[in-house]
């Protein structure tokens, strides 16, 4: 590609990018409602798709160093590419941790949580298909997902208190806190995304 094609291209490699932020959602969705023992293969199916974003995520870096001529900020751009290898690598982690630490069926409050954060994939990865255009329908996207994070926060303080109310071994508490966190955390990443493509389209209108 010449060093002048960054413009379509690079909006079709961070629709590709993002298209693993709904497959690893769905991938933790598998993991979380699997038993235990389930839960070993669909997790090592997990981090093949974790790859496969890490190298859709190395396509974007290598276009935008190479290209002279960019669509938008070549910095908010590296940030954008990276905020997303960060949302699937967290989901990633959240399910790695129901596997390592062994934990039992998930409350049902974790539960939630995963479905808060497959519907933030399932808008992110909608808005990445629309980031040529930044228009209206960009602020419904970030005006949802703060939405979703807030919803989030309030899941996450309440499994916590119900998580360490309740009678258990110290330690299994400790390990399903551990899980719930990373949960939280990919959430709260996919807020920062948002605010990546908010600070994009403020910068461009």
């Amino acid at each position: 590609m010449s060093k002048f094609s960054g413009g379509k291209a690079i909006f079709r490699l961070f629709s590709e990018q993002a298209d693993h932020l709904q497959t690893a959602a769905d991938a933790l969705t598998l993991v979380a409602n699997a038993t235990p023992e389930e839960r070993v293969e669909l997790n090592a199916k997990l981090h093949k798709i974790e790859n496969k974003a890490d190298e859709a995520s190395h396509a974007v870096q290598h276009l935008i160093n190479k290209s002279f001529v960019l669509p938008y900020d070549r910095i908010d751009l590296f940030t954008l590419c990276q905020t997303i290898d960060d949302c699937v690598d967290l989901i990633d982690e959240a399910g790695d941790n129901m596997v390592l630490y062994k934990v039992g069926e998930l409350p049902r409050g974790a539960h939630k949580l995963v479905q808060i954060i497959s519907e933030c994939a399932a808008a992110t990865t909608q808005a990445m298909h629309r980031l040529n255009k930044l228009d209206d329908t960009m602020r419904a996207y970030w005006v949802g997902i703060n939405q979703l994070e807030n919803h989030g926060d309030t899941v996450y303080r309440s499994l916590i208190s119900d998580l360490f109310s309740a009678d258990g071994h110290p330690m299994e508490l400790l390990k399903m806190k551990f899980v719930i966190d990373k949960l939280e955390s990919a959430i709260d990443r996919f807020e920062h995304l948002a605010g990546v493509v908010e600070s994009i389209a403020l910068k461009e209108s």
